[in-house]
């Protein structure tokens, strides 16, 4: 009980006064008493005239304790608010709704928040007699809406720093978050979500099919996996894999969704270079094997015998590896001029020396040029090994190659000299057939082949397209 008599008895004269909320009613006012939120009358000057148990929790002041006392002596932090309220309400005969206060316990233990209500009652005469209040504690509530901001935040953070465009939609599909990768992509407003969708910057003519598609996964509930061209900020459409997935409660009905989109424009780069890689390895391989079948029907017609046809054929073979050597050193991309000499006399060099020179300014040869022309090569230094100038211990061979602009072409010069006196050959051997009529062919080239008493000589000139 109270200490205090007076103000016991000011409550009891302001009930005698005002009028009991429950008059004659013990059941009702037993269920003001144990009710589960928090239930008070104030008088018109802020005492407190009736409170329940659930309510006293807020300052941890007893029932009957708060009993004709005011509001300033039991809670003085919510005074001002509270006396702003009564006032309002005694003012205006409106209630007041949705206000939040926070626990005023000396005792307690983190921190206990409560939503309040306040409603007037009013005295037979119609006249505001005192102000009804309830209390309901929100506590839980609040820490569980922190717990989920946080980890909102958390995972808008993630979302933020994965390289992705990311947006959560509602149950409807309707996008209300995007993260920053988007906004980036998209070249809009950070924020801004009311003018834009990711079907806003959809290619059109995809655009259909792929609104069909996500309507339907709307309608079953079901994820929407599909890749979609994607307009960026510069205007040119990229390459996303999109997958939408529904987030479901415990129902378990949709009641979210998360969209992701992922650049695979390097993944179909690559997807694209294997496949001109493969188109061109099946070029190169036909290409390589009509000349292996040239060469080997070739040999065969110029073999005296099988161990000459064995013999020339793998040295012809041979001088073929080296082109490839170089061509895939490179990635099939060419080979320069002075490395496709070099790996071809290079057999020859390491018997002769110095009496072989090579001269020219730096050209990539393309694919086509380095196979044939390495075949020439072979054939022409094989011949100067056997008969020619790098027979005698003096001779010499100089090749040279030069670009002429003015014909957009490319010329190249094999000269030997200071050998054996050269007599024109009576019969056409496979290297005639090379140089004279399968490279000029296969390059779209001119030559000219000289038998010159003093040392043979060739001439070739082949469009500069051949050259990178």
């Amino acid at each position: 009980m109270s200490d205090n008599p007076s103000r016991e008895a000011i409550a009891e004269q302001s009930l005698s006064l005002l009028g009991s909320p429950f008059p004659q009613q013990p059941a009702l006012q037993l269920i003001y008493d144990t009710a589960p939120i928090g239930l008070a009358f104030l008088s018109p000057d802020c005492r407190y005239l009736q409170i329940n148990q659930r309510l006293t929790e807020i300052c941890g002041i007893s029932v009957e304790d708060h009993i004709g006392r005011s509001v300033r002596e039991c809670v003085p932090a919510l005074a001002d608010s509270v006396e702003n309220i009564v006032r309002s309400i005694m003012a205006t005969g409106e209630p007041v709704t949705g206000i939040e206060v926070a626990g005023q316990r000396a005792d307690q233990i983190g921190e206990r928040s409560w939503i309040t209500y306040w409603h007037p009652l009013r005295g037979p005469d119609g006249e505001i007699v005192g102000v009804n209040v309830a209390a309901e504690e929100i506590t839980e509530r609040k820490r569980a809406e922190a717990a989920l901001q946080a980890s909102e935040r958390e995972f808008r953070t993630l979302a933020d720093s994965i390289p992705q465009l990311i947006w959560m939609a509602k149950a409807n599909g309707k996008i209300f978050w995007f993260n920053s990768h988007w906004y980036d992509y998209a070249g809009v407003a950070s924020g801004e979500t009311t003018e834009l969708d990711w079907q806003a910057i959809l290619d059109p003519t995809v655009g259909g099919e792929a609104r069909r598609q996500w309507a339907q996964s709307l309608k079953a509930g079901t994820a929407l996996e599909i890749e979609l061209p994607l307009r960026g900020k510069d205007g040119q459409y990229r390459p996303f894999l999109t997958r939408v997935i529904p987030l479901r409660d415990a129902d378990p009905t949709v009641y979210r969704w998360i969209g992701t989109h992922i650049d695979i424009s390097e993944q179909k780069r690559r997807e694209e270079h294997i496949r001109f890689i493969i188109d061109e390895l099946s070029h190169r391989t036909k290409n390589l094997l009509a000349v292996v079948m040239a060469v080997a029907n070739q040999t065969a017609r110029h073999s005296g015998d099988v161990t000459q046809y064995q013999a020339r054929f793998t040295e012809r073979l041979t001088a073929l590896a080296h082109c490839h050597d170089l061509l895939v050193r490179d990635s099939w991309q060419g080979a320069s001029f002075s490395d496709l000499v070099s790996a071809q006399l290079k057999p020859f060099r390491e018997a002769k020396g110095e009496r072989i020179s090579a001269t020219g300014p730096p050209i990539i040869l393309k694919p086509d040029a380095v196979q044939n022309l390495g075949l020439a090569l072979h054939e022409l230094a094989t011949n100067a090994s056997k008969y020619g100038a790098l027979s005698s211990p003096c001779g010499t061979v100089s090749i040279q190659w030069q670009l002429n602009e003015a014909a957009d072409s490319v010329c190249m010069h094999w000269r030997e000299k200071d050998g054996p006196r050269v007599v024109p050959p009576q019969r056409r051997g496979f290297g005639y057939v090379v140089i004279e009529q399968i490279v000029p062919r296969a390059l779209n080239g001119n030559s000219t082949l000289d038998f010159s008493p003093a040392g043979v000589n060739w001439t070739f000139e082949f469009p500069a397209t051949l050259s990178g």
